[in-house]
């Protein structure tokens, strides 16, 4: 399975339509963005909210770089693969150095499926470039195959051994360059292998893709303690950004542990670190266990 996505816009689908509104965005969802049980989950949907969060604080002031702090995201229905989706921001609040941002996802008919809050912040480091205000939406990415769910009968640990031995990791993971690196009773580590695609107008991670791997980390996370044939959710997801690794094909390295294990919902925290050691971003992330 081979991805070559240019940007995280092309790579995840994502852009304006014709007649754009600068408070909304769009997604065309599809095989490509699908995790190892074939399914669409939180990490799909990261650039998309992170990016229109982020640019509703931009435009009230092109002139200066702005960075997400936090991101705070809740799923309340899982799309459909070949779901489009409508995102709609509103600015709650706006400084000269900080703002916040609410987030709306809607899919087919205006189902809601995601809602949150961005936060933001004005930093003085320079730009390379200026984002276009018009990013045609990218065909529906399926130039990949949907894995199909792994089988009933194994454990989720047992799910993450596979992969770790080369079962499919799923498409998304395998366009992030992610792979499962350690697995123990403590949780578990998930890789990912930086590409310049993934990078911003500053030539560091996009934030949504920061939260696409920390959140795939998280799913992992989750599915290494369900039982035999047992599905999950990620449901509600938070990432604080701490420092923007860079996109030159280092690794970086989401720990996944869990806080509380539950039968109906468990709670996971997650840092991503640089290979020196350096923290990078902080998640929390709550999983429905009973869906």
């Amino acid at each position: 399975m081979s991805v070559d996505p240019t940007d995280p816009f092309i790579a995840f689908a994502v852009g304006r339509d014709t007649g754009f509104d600068t408070t909304v965005m769009h997604q065309a969802l599809g095989a490509r963005v699908t995790d190892h049980r074939g399914l669409i989950d939180l990490p799909a949907l990261a650039v998309l909210f992170d990016d229109l969060g982020g640019f509703r604080f931009f435009i009230e002031d092109p002139s200066a770089t702005s960075l997400q702090s936090r991101l705070t995201m809740a799923m309340l229905d899982r799309p459909n693969v070949d779901e489009h989706l409508q995102a709609t921001a509103d600015l709650r609040m706006s400084s000269p150095g900080y703002g916040t941002t609410t987030v709306e996802i809607t899919g087919d008919s205006g189902r809601i499926l995601c809602s949150g809050l961005a936060r933001n912040v004005r930093v003085g480091r320079a730009a390379s470039e200026h984002p276009d205000l018009y990013l045609a939406v990218p065909q529906a990415p399926n130039d990949v195959p949907t894995i199909g769910a792994p089988p009933a009968d194994l454990t989720g640990r047992e799910v993450i051994d596979t992969i770790r031995r080369g079962a499919p990791i799923g498409p998304i993971a395998t366009m992030l360059g992610g792979s499962i690196s350690a697995a123990d009773d403590d949780g578990l580590t998930y890789t990912t292998e930086t590409a310049a695609w993934m990078g911003n107008m500053m030539g560091t991670m996009h934030g949504g893709v920061i939260g696409a791997v920390v959140a795939q980390g998280c799913s992992f996370g989750a599915q290494l303690y369900t039982g035999p044939g047992q599905r999950y959710q990620v449901v509600d997801f938070t990432v604080a950004f701490l420092r923007s690794p860079a996109v030159d094909g280092r690794r970086i390295h989401t720990r996944v542990s869990p806080v509380k294990l539950g039968r109906r919902l468990s709670v996971f925290d997650a840092d991503l670190r640089d290979e020196d050691g350096t923290l990078l971003a902080h998640a929390t992330a709550d999983v429905r266990f009973d869906v």
